[in-house]
């Protein structure tokens, strides 16, 4: 009996450091991603993902990104939705949950180019959202491309409006951002990463997504259990995907929603270094 409750003891334990460490441990990720033909300007670039910060929810686990983001090297940041959670009503709601960000948003946008696209919790704010994105210096798009000049030429970022509003309206404004052949390095910007399937035949390169927080509760060696709007077993759950030469990655996120709690699944951000092969 005695043995007994010192194993039970043990696994509260771990269990507990487990929860512990998915709500307050940041996992900075430095990925290098090939590619074939990759351009000469953009050898080397690295680009900053932000994900799912979900301002009001940001206390509950309790560290800092922009401390750890100052210490960084990035050529270029982006932020893939729901920077806000949006419970405070529709007025001055997003303003609210976003001011404690406002410096540190402004300060990031003033040192790299700075690209944000709408998640599933923006999408009835948009109007104040974009009002206090051009306040801070960070270029919103929406079902937009943005010719960005980078070491004598460009980069071609695309992105894209948020995924459920697409599937109840039209995804014509989106799909005909990819109508026409592009010869550039194709950067696309999304939320929710099913939207992957609809341009990945397209000649793009990168795509950046979030919206699953990795599932939020998950088991090791097994992968995404559960993700909203994919269900269960997600075909899009956490980390890289590919699609013969178009790259995906689905970013765990930072804090959580509605349902307080991960497990198993530290917080992160993630910066990727764009290489030739």
């Amino acid at each position: 009996m005695k043995k007994l409750l010192i194993v039970l003891a043990l696994l509260l334990v771990f269990v507990f450091s487990i929860y512990w460490g998915s709500m307050r441990w940041l996992k900075i990720y430095n990925h290098a991603v090939y590619f074939d033909d990759l351009p000469s300007h953009l050898e080397g670039l690295r680009i900053l993902q932000i994900s799912d910060l979900h301002a009001s929810c940001q206390e509950q686990v309790e560290f800092d990104i922009w401390r750890h983001i100052v210490d960084l090297d990035f050529d270029i940041a982006v932020i893939t939705g729901d920077i806000m959670l949006g419970l405070l009503g529709s007025h001055a709601g997003p303003i609210l949950e976003l001011e404690p960000h406002r410096q540190h948003l402004a300060a990031l946008a003033a040192r790299v180019p700075t690209f944000f696209v709408e998640g599933n919790h923006e999408s009835r704010f948009l109007h104040q959202v974009a009002r206090f994105m051009d306040e801070v210096g960070i270029t919103f798009l929406h079902n937009e491309i943005h010719l960005l000049e980078i070491n004598g030429g460009v980069i071609e970022i695309i992105g894209a409006a948020e995924y459920t509003t697409m599937r109840r309206t039209s995804f014509a404004d989106f799909d005909a951002l990819f109508a026409v052949p592009s010869n550039n390095f194709q950067l696309v910007l999304m939320h929710q990463p099913q939207l992957f399937d609809r341009f990945k035949d397209s000649g793009a390169n990168l795509a950046l997504a979030g919206h699953t927080h990795g599932g939020q509760i998950r088991l090791p060696f097994l992968p995404t259990i559960y993700a909203p709007n994919q269900g269960f077993w997600p075909r899009y759950g956490a980390g890289f995907y590919y699609h013969y030469d178009a790259v995906l990655y689905v970013s765990r996120g930072i804090t959580t929603t509605y349902f307080p709690v991960r497990f198993w699944n530290r917080p992160e951000i993630a910066v990727f270094e764009l290489r030739g092969r």
